[in-house]
């Protein structure tokens, strides 16, 4: 586990990501799904808003803490 990330926790990019299914902007957002090793590297799985599923590393994400999930929520 990286960091005590955990899957339904709250997440977004930190800059923009080319990935299969188009490019997501900074700051887009989404939900971890969970996490994969590959290789030796923590891929982590997100579910981002616009619908758009895909891996990530943890360099391009940063995790939302309870507050700010909530906070974004009202």
């Amino acid at each position: 586990m990286v960091n005590g990330i955990q899957k339904g926790m709250r997440c977004r990019t930190t800059k923009m990501i080319r990935t299969h299914g188009g490019l997501l902007g900074r700051f887009t957002e989404g939900t971890i799904q969970g996490l994969v090793d590959n290789l030796g590297r923590q891929l982590i799985s997100v579910q981002w808003d616009s619908g758009l599923t895909t891996y990530v590393f943890i360099n391009e994400i940063e995790v939302k803490t309870r507050v700010e999930s909530e906070v974004s929520a009202i």
